[in-house]
């Protein structure tokens, strides 16, 4: 219909309707009685014949022949939502219980590992094979790791060696040994720890008590626990699952069947409260693995100096504790987050440290809470630092980097032995001692400032570099076997000492 055309059909055509009914109105008037006529004979004739009907009776309908119900037998689908026995657990199970072995030291249950490679790689925990790693250092035989057997769930024994283990991480990686060259395993993903929620349900699979392929189920109930592992700083995931010596080093799964931890600890002072390291941190272990960075700490590129007063700079904005940032490196992880001289960090992790006040003490102990948090970060690992600047609170994410070989035996110096190195230069030379360090407690050992070290355990140290590599064996030592004290060789003034029983800072 066009716009010229503004009224719809239907209305032409009832014109031309009443037109027609208006053109025959006089024959309609003149045929109008005859009809009347007609009608009438009509109906008379139609009452007499329901008359008739009405007398004769109506056959009674037959009855319709009776049939049985008929019964269907329906069988469940385990694929069908209403299926009872069905849950995104399940499914998660069947999923991944197959990459779960149990593993065995000397015939005897120590815990549990899980496999994310299909190969035969395998997760598990330091404190698991801890005891074969022992018995290697003390009796200096290597074929101790032999000793290492895993069962897996559908009955096959294997032997495993051991790739890689950190005390202080409680991380231990192992490789199955295969009976065929072509012999695969069942394997899990590796997920995310950091997309992990408060509440959100998990389960562990483990062998407590010798009860091999035990799930355990529960929720995430915090997810940055601090005070459980070697280095107390490094936080873990808490879980409300029944955790039992067995479980160690045993998966956390989430419900799409991915590994987001490590099963590490129970409390033994409650029920329910285990522990698991995060997988997103198992898996910064096993870059620094591939990249030959294992064993380096994590630093920023930053100098504190703890005992500026920083009152005033902090009270404003109701904190109490914090250290302040004298030095940014240039090109540095701090720097590149946008930190600058003179910030003064009031948060770590997004907590504040209340409890330690603005005092010179209180500053102390603030700083070397951040800078044991740093260490003990594995590259790549993100630091959330909050900092006060010109009376405003900025939030900054840094990308912790892995220390240098130099730095990294300085650090090692002061861990292991309570030495501060000179920041400079490439000799091992003494500058003063950690305060806390059993070597502090002692007399004279101020005398040692100054001192070049030249050997250690009799091995000779020409430079820093090759300080680091024996620190980074001692390292290992004092975690494995216990050691307390240890020989260190010292030329001091032109003559050569020797320290035979130099007490180490740390020891296991």
């Amino acid at each position: 219909m066009s716009e010229r055309d503004p009224y719809p059909f239907w209305v032409a055509m009832g014109a031309a309707f009443v037109g027609t009914l208006l053109g025959g109105g006089a024959v309609w008037i003149g045929v109008n009685r005859h009809l009347d006529e007609v009608e009438r004979a009509a109906a008379q004739e139609l009452r007499a014949a329901e008359a008739v009907d009405a007398a004769e009776p109506e056959p009674e309908p037959e009855p319709e022949p009776k049939t049985e119900p008929k019964t269907e037998e329906v069988a469940l689908d385990p694929n069908s939502p209403s299926d009872p026995g069905d849950s995104p657990l399940v499914r998660a199970l069947e999923r991944t219980r197959d990459s779960v072995v149990s593993i065995e030291l000397g015939g005897r249950p120590a815990g549990a590992g899980v496999v994310y490679d299909a190969s035969g790689t395998l997760l598990t925990n330091y404190h698991v094979i801890e005891p074969v790693l022992r018995a290697r250092l003390q009796l200096g035989d290597p074929g101790a790791v032999a000793s290492i057997r895993v069962r897996f769930v559908d009955g096959r024994e294997r032997s495993a060696k051991v790739l890689a283990a950190d005390p202080d991480e409680d991380v231990a990686v192992l490789s199955v040994t295969p009976e065929r060259a072509d012999e695969r395993f069942g394997a899990a993903p590796l997920g995310q720890s950091a997309s992990l929620r408060l509440g959100e349900q998990v389960f562990a699979i483990g062998s407590p008590v010798g009860f091999e392929g035990t799930v355990a189920t529960g929720i995430i109930s915090s997810l940055q626990r601090t005070g459980v592992l070697a280095k107390r700083s490094l936080p873990v995931l808490q879980l409300d699952a029944a955790i039992n010596f067995g479980n160690s080093g045993g998966p956390l799964f989430n419900l799409a069947g991915e590994i987001v931890g490590i099963t590490t600890a129970r409390s033994s002072r409650g029920e329910g409260i285990g522990f698991a390291i995060p997988i997103d941190r198992i898996r910064l272990f096993l870059r620094a693995l591939e990249q030959g960075m294992r064993g380096r700490s994590g630093v920023i590129g930053v100098e504190l100096d703890p005992s500026r007063e920083i009152s005033d700079a902090i009270a404003p904005l109701g904190y109490h504790s914090g250290v302040a940032v004298t030095g940014v490196d240039e090109g540095r992880a701090a720097a590149l987050a946008g930190m600058q001289p003179g910030d003064v960090i009031v948060t770590l992790r997004g907590r504040r440290h209340d409890q330690l006040d603005a005092s010179d003490r209180g500053r102390q102990a603030f700083s070397q809470l951040l800078g044991e948090t740093i260490r003990g970060l594995l590259p790549g690992e993100t630091l959330v630092v909050e900092v006060v600047r010109d009376g405003e609170l900025h939030e900054l994410e840094i990308v912790v980097e892995a220390a240098s070989v130099e730095r990294q035996a300085r650090i090692d110096a002061e861990q292991l032995l309570g030495l501060a190195l000179a920041p400079s230069g490439d000799e091992a030379r003494i500058v003063g001692l950690v305060p806390s360090s059993p070597i502090a407690r002692m007399r004279g050992a101020q005398l040692l400032a100054g001192a070049r070290i030249t050997s250690l355990f009799g091995q000779p140290v020409a430079n820093l570099e090759q300080l680091g590599e024996r620190l980074a064996l001692l390292r290992s030592w004092s975690a494995g076997g216990g050691r307390r004290s240890i020989s260190i060789g010292l030329e001091l003034e032109g003559r050569s000492l020797t320290a035979n029983n130099f007490p180490l800072a740390t020891g296991r």
